[in-house]
């Protein structure tokens, strides 16, 4: 089989013997819109090849209730559904949309399968729908507002009968798959919202409920995503349903039922077909869209014409046994899925009471935050004003704080949380972290807090701990409602082995020094295997390491020419770009400014995603480089060698 990847190499393939459910899953994740094709040295695909391919996938049927096109089912030799494409008159454009986005449970996952290509046209374009979205949401703001606060109502006239000369013509009795109007009417009266009105011809007007048309796609199956997509079908409506019964100018609204400008649908639509891709149908061609991420549309075509459809709910559970990293049987991945990965980060500000008020109304809700850090009080009084003035809830907040070196003694471990609320302000915090798998001298807190690298006689000593005695003394803490989850800092592969062989609750997370010169891959598959999530440390590299003699300009990865690059053909920042190659990495990028701007910038990275060659290329600065290393700072600054990660 050749796999295509349609939006960033068409004209190149990957050869695989089969395609597996994990693989395909991942693929889509990443790719969006797959051309799937037989080996040069075979026939093409007939339909039952298609059918038989895609029931090894293993996915969930979709019950197809609500579309707006007329199909026929097609027998296929497997246990899926297999029908015509929209068959709509062949000199009719069918315009993009998300399919069936206009119901509130749009299938995950479509195929479309050329039985028999046109003469000319017919191409099946697809267009990537977090591309619309930043086009929309940068040209026109004021419509992306109304759009994402109120969603979009759909208004639509069925007949009795199928109309094959409508590209709408879908009957209400398919549309609903019900046999006669009773079934129907109780079927309409459950959804909230919907509006139904009976025509004396004895068709069916319905305007839908309100929907969400705009989406962020966070995760499918623990692989990354992060993207706003412009998840609608309001341009198809708008230039598309039109017929005896339908006129197009009166077939959507903004949820609020607002009229929508028709000059700025039209610039939408102009801009899905200037930037579309367009592939000319071969026999036996497949495409494989991810319908979250893609819209697709049917051009125009002359000759006959032959393209079925199956589409599909989410993966049904796979039976393959997973183990972590002591092998262990694994089947929670929860904690790798956060609703959004952007994290700010309460190291080396001047003013962290502002700071983190300013950042929590430029929408950062994760908050990194640590005793060694000497701001805890200024960063609890920025976020109890944030509270006060109705810009966030407690509730919405996700706060982590850190234990630190000198507290590792169980008896100690109770008293470094109570410590940390009480300067946080805070009740509870969401996640509790060992800040380094380094044991010190207790320094008593009324002597000297926070107590850094050193104890009272300003001298580093390293101490006798049992490390499991210390987890253990954390897991008391989940038991005792003062933090939701806890975790480690700065730990490595077999630092994580130990904790995992003797746990009686798992860490969520592990935070660690991870950017384009310290990829740390085999850490990040080790964590992600163990259902662990990963955050990341200084993400851009060295930059913040230079005032502190840890790093050189010429560690600066923000004029890296690769980097660079991929700002220009993105349009974004250097910060955005690395930001971006975290996230989709699947980690929790931890970053800071003090500028409210540069805030706002800093999460402008769920527009745009970076190409499996760009992300490679980032992946090709990798140099293992540290900058924060207790092997070398501690000796250098208080004369005790300390290495943690060798």
């Amino acid at each position: 089989m050749r796999v295509s990847r349609i939006f960033e190499d068409l004209q190149g393939h990957e050869s695989h013997s089969s395609l597996s459910q994990d693989n395909f899953i991942k693929l889509l994740a990443r790719h969006k819109a797959l051309l799937l094709r037989s080996d040069a040295n075979q026939n093409p695909w007939n339909v039952d090849d298609f059918a038989q391919t895609i029931e090894g996938l293993h996915l969930e049927r979709y019950e197809y209730v609500g579309g707006a096109a007329p199909r026929r089912l097609i027998p296929v030799q497997a246990n899926v559904e297999v029908f015509t494409a929209n068959e709509a008159p062949p000199d009719q454009l069918i315009p993009f949309h998300h399919e069936l986005a206009q119901v509130a449970d749009p299938p995950q996952y479509i195929f479309f399968y050329c039985d028999l290509p046109s003469e000319t046209g017919g191409e099946t374009a697809l267009i990537d729908s977090t591309l619309v979205y930043r086009f929309v949401a940068d040209n026109h703001p004021k419509f992306m507002e109304k759009l994402k606060a109120h969603g979009a109502r759909y208004k639509r006239t069925l007949p009795a009968e199928d109309d094959k000369e409508s590209p709408i013509g879908r009957s209400f009795f398919n549309a609903y798959q019900v046999d006669n109007k009773i079934e129907l009417e109780r079927k309409l009266d459950k959804i909230s919202g919907l509006e139904y009105e009976w025509q004396p011809d004895g068709s069916l007007t319905v305007i839908t409920e309100p929907i969400p048309a705009v989406r962020m796609i966070e995760q499918q199956h623990n692989h990354a995503i992060y993207q706003w997509t412009f998840h609608n079908s309001v341009i198809a409506a708008f230039l598309g349903w039109q017929d005896s019964r339908n006129d197009r100018m009166n077939a959507v609204c903004f949820g609020n039922n607002e009229r929508m400008d028709p000059n700025v649908l039209d610039d939408i639509a102009k801009f899905m077909d200037d930037n579309k891709v367009s592939y000319q149908w071969k026999k036996g061609d497949v495409f494989a869209l991810n319908n979250r991420l893609v819209m697709h549309s049917r051009n125009a075509f002359t000759g006959p014409r032959r393209v079925f459809a199956a589409m599909f709910g989410d993966a049904l559970p796979s039976n393959q046994v997973k183990r972590d990293g002591v092998g262990q049987i694994i089947n929670d991945f929860s904690a790798l899925t956060v609703s959004d990965p952007t994290t700010f980060g309460m190291w080396r500000l001047t003013d962290p009471e502002e700071t983190v008020y300013q950042a929590i109304r430029a929408g950062y809700r994760r908050f990194d935050s640590a005793c060694d850090y000497g701001n805890e009080e200024a960063t609890g009084r920025g976020i109890a004003r944030a509270i006060a003035d109705g810009i966030v809830s407690r509730e919405e907040m996700y706060i982590t704080t850190k234990l630190w070196n000198t507290y590792h003694d169980p008896k100690h471990v109770p008293m470094a949380l109570e410590r940390c609320l009480k300067d946080l302000g805070l009740d509870y915090v969401d996640e509790f972290l060992i800040h380094f798998p380094i044991s010190m001298q207790f320094v008593p807190f009324e002597k000297k807090y926070p107590p850094e690298w050193s104890n009272l006689d300003g001298e580093m000593v390293l101490v006798k701990n049992d490390i499991n005695a210390t987890w253990e003394a954390m897991e008391e803490l989940v038991y005792n409602n003062k933090t939701k989850h806890i975790g480690l800092s700065n730990f490595n592969t077999q630092h994580l082995r130990q904790i995992l062989s003797i746990c009686q609750i798992k860490p969520t997370s592990l935070q660690i020094e991870c950017h384009p010169h310290l990829s740390q891959e085999k850490l990040i598959r080790f964590a992600h295997e163990s259902g662990i999530r990963v955050s990341s440390f200084s993400c851009l590299g060295g930059a913040s390491y230079i005032s502190l003699d840890m790093a050189t300009t010429n560690d600066l990865l923000f004029e890296n020419p690769i980097i660079l690059e991929i700002c220009r053909i993105h349009d974004k920042t250097a910060a955005q770009v690395m930001l971006r190659w975290a996230i989709q990495r699947n980690t929790l990028p931890i970053n800071k400014s003090s500028s409210s701007a540069r805030m706002a910038e800093n999460r402008g990275v769920f527009d745009f995603y970076l190409t499996k060659e760009e992300m490679k290329a980032i992946d090709s600065l990798n140099k293992n480089h540290r900058y924060n290393d207790p092997g070398h700072f501690c000796e250098g600054g208080f004369g005790t060698f300390c290495p943690i990660y060798e």
